[in-house]
């Protein structure tokens, strides 16, 4: 006779099955958080667990249906619809432990991929596994590190939002302040690196890797810059100026060795069909040349440095660079493998930067590619790559723009801005701000020594050039063309319309216009001027420069109210709130007489005493040193060097650090300029504190 306490009632039974299921569920999550074994031993153990899981999972199904009501054996006493219930609870137990399998073969498949298939860079980061036999304190404490002076937001960031995207638990995030920190400081480098993580961090050693070497054959270069239509401008002036290329390098050659070679990519969404702003085929229509000429000094002197280069200019091109399974192929011999990558842009739009090794150490690009790259992989894909963004910017983006958040908050709105990467990363036309970086361009010489001697023998004294290449910048110009006809014969290079018999609308039928010119015949007209004419527009373009190279003065308007996006429409949208108190700023306060005359335009008294100046004047030809093309190559090939926007910035090094007092209301900027010296944003966070302002007051 069986005893009572023996009866296997389904009661009984279901209790024992979830008990099992827990014991068994438990013994899992230790198995899978335990396993460090990856060889075959590790591959048959993950074979059997999963085996016998599912045989257990499936002889507990077939059990429950062999009975009438899904149960092993009836209760004594029945309540109304328990059999049902009963049914219906295990039903949901059998499909969760199905489901529980399944996420965990998917993860030791996932495992297995990255120990197999990937090198030990590309390998995810586990924070748990490496927090295994770790001595650590109990408790870690936010670092207060000047260097790192976003550690403590992040963190508390991090505390209130670590579960609103899965990610952070892929990476290890666990809800504890030291997966925090390891998070902070190992993935997105936010915060200092832990003392008691530096055995488990991936610190190995870096490869020495090949150095880079002069490379003055401009054949696969030109090559390259011949694969489409669009690229002929800029293939034109790289052409045109190689011989200045190659005789600046060699002149730097002793300064320029023990360079590492570095993999660089550009990217000219301004050139793409996406764009339609056509910049390419309007370049020899009187379309705007400072972008291209900027984009043109910047692919010749990544090539002449010795870098590893690949242009992309299409949509289609940027994706087969960031697809892992694309290939490319371009007319040029310059390339290397492209980057492993394993993500997939519709399931990555989250916030954490995406596993996988970049297809280059440096990404020089405008907004209008960053805009494209966001189109093609999401928010998630910028973040992936916003350390090696270097980003051809000419106006400039300021912090306040450039910071969402902040900008958000401040209803700082600009089309452009908004992309959080170090205000650094954005290289300018002309050094307007020390929070970007001062990229420039060359300004092309064409005069030989023996001309720069003669150059008084050479100049037409009374002969004055117009700068305005289209008919609209010369509206209201009537009173300032009369006043300068009175002591300069008037030249003008203004697109034509279509029709030759038609008159332009706003240039005065006294204008010699000579129309649209090549850039030789240009030259050859700058030559023989000596005034170089602006009419306010357009703005801090690359032409006074090349005027003032030339020998020639330039009369600079001056903007008695000063233009910015609060007043002007051109700048409406710009992400940045710097005012331009003449047509060319930069002129005016770095080159400035004899060189340059800052006018009010309106101004007809003061017109006529600076025109009266300058025709009694002999000035001889005049570049600032950063446009030559030594200028450029030592500043481009430092910026690849040193800036390194992927881990904390150790440059310029703090010995080089001079510590100033500006006064009441005046910007560092300011005081640092009238000191002959250059405000650096980097070393704020060592003087943003108590003690260094304490230590610099006594």
């Amino acid at each position: 006779m069986q005893r009572p306490w023996l009866k296997l009632t389904s009661r009984r039974i279901g209790m024992l099955l979830v008990l099992l299921g827990f014991v068994w569920g438990c013994t899992l999550i230790h198995l899978t958080l335990t396993r460090t074994d990856q060889s075959d031993g590790g591959e048959a153990l993950r074979k059997k667990i999963l085996t016998m899981s599912r045989e257990y999972v499936k002889e507990v199904a077939k059990r429950a249906e062999s009975s009438p009501d899904g149960l092993l054996e009836a209760p004594d006493e029945p309540a109304a619809g328990y059999g049902f219930d009963m049914k219906k609870g295990f039903a949901v137990l059998l499909d969760d432990m199905l489901k529980r399998l399944d996420k965990l073969e998917a993860r030791f498949n996932k495992l297995d991929s990255h120990s197999v298939n990937e090198d030990k860079e590309d390998a995810p980061v586990s924070i748990k596994s490496n927090l295994e036999g770790v001595v650590h304190p109990e408790s870690c404490e936010i670092p207060n590190a000047p260097e790192f002076p976003h550690c403590g937001g992040k963190m508390e960031w991090m505390k209130g939002f670590w579960t609103s995207d899965p990610c952070y638990a892929d990476y290890g995030v666990d809800g504890s302040t030291c997966s925090f920190l390891v998070y902070l400081s190992e993935i997105e480098s936010w915060c200092p690196p832990l003392p008691w993580r530096k055995n488990f961090t991936s610190t190995a050693s870096e490869e020495p890797g090949e150095m880079a070497s002069l490379q003055e054959d401009s054949d696969p270069l030109l090559r390259m810059l011949s694969s489409d239509k669009s690229l002929l401008w800029i293939k034109m002036r790289v052409e045109r100026m190689w011989p200045q290329w190659v005789e600046a390098a060699n002149s730097l050659a002793s300064s320029l060795a023990n360079r590492k070679k570095k993999r660089i990519l550009i990217h000219l969404g301004l050139l793409s069909k996406e764009a339609e702003w056509h910049f390419g085929e309007k370049a020899f229509d009187g379309g705007p040349l400072g972008e291209l000429v900027q984009w043109s000094d910047i692919i010749a002197s990544v090539y002449i440095l010795g870098h590893d280069l690949d242009l992309s200019f299409t949509k289609e091109s940027l994706k087969r660079w960031l697809n892992p399974r694309g290939s490319r192929t371009h007319a040029g011999e310059i390339h290397h493998k492209p980057g492993k990558l394993e993500f997939d842009s519709q399931k990555n739009k989250g916030g954490c930067p995406i596993k996988g090794k970049p297809p280059a150490d440096i990404i020089y690009i405008d907004i209008l590619g960053l805009a494209q790259i966001k189109k093609t992989l999401g928010m998630a894909g910028i973040q992936h790559y916003a350390c090696y963004f270097r980003v051809v910017d000419s106006f400039g983006t300021e912090p306040e723009f450039n910071f969402r958040p902040y900008a958000k908050q401040r209803s700082r709105k600009s089309p452009w801005g908004g992309w959080n990467f170090n205000p650094l990363q954005f290289f300018t036309m002309f050094p307007h701000s020390p929070d970007n970086s001062f990229m420039g361009f060359v300004v092309e010489q064409h005069l030989n020594k023996t001309e720069i001697q003669d150059i008084q023998k050479i100049k037409r004294e009374h002969q004055a050039l117009v700068y305005g290449k289209n008919d609209y910048m010369w509206a209201g110009s009537g009173n300032l063309m009369n006043n300068i006809r009175k002591h300069f014969q008037i030249h003008a290079t203004v697109a034509k319309n279509n029709d030759d018999q038609q008159q332009l609308e706003n240039v005065p039928s006294f204008i010699n216009n000579h129309g649209v010119l090549p850039s030789e015949q240009l030259y050859d007209l700058l030559k023989r001027t000596k005034l170089f004419v602006g009419l306010g527009f357009p703005y801090e373009g690359p032409a006074p420069l090349e005027a003032i190279a030339s020998g020639c003065v330039f009369l600079n308007p001056k903007f008695v109210q000063p233009k910015s996006r609060l007043n002007t429409k051109f700048f409406e949208g710009k992400p940045t709130f710097r005012q331009l108190t003449s047509q060319h700023p930069y002129v005016e306060v770095f080159v400035g007489k004899p060189h340059v005359y800052t006018v009010d335009i309106d101004d007809a008294e003061s017109v006529e005493a600076a025109l009266t100046e300058i025709k009694n004047s002999k000035v001889d030809p005049y570049l600032p040193y950063e446009f030559t093309a030594e200028g450029m190559l030592q500043r481009v090939s430092t910026y690849i060097q040193k800036h390194d926007f992927c881990s904390p910035h150790t440059w310029p090094p703090e010995s080089a650090l001079q510590v100033r007092l500006s006064g009441n209301g005046q910007s560092c900027k300011q005081a640092c300029q009238d000191q002959g010296l250059i405000c650096e944003p980097s070393y704020f966070p060592l003087l943003n504190n108590k003690d260094a302002m304490e230590k610099k007051r006594d």
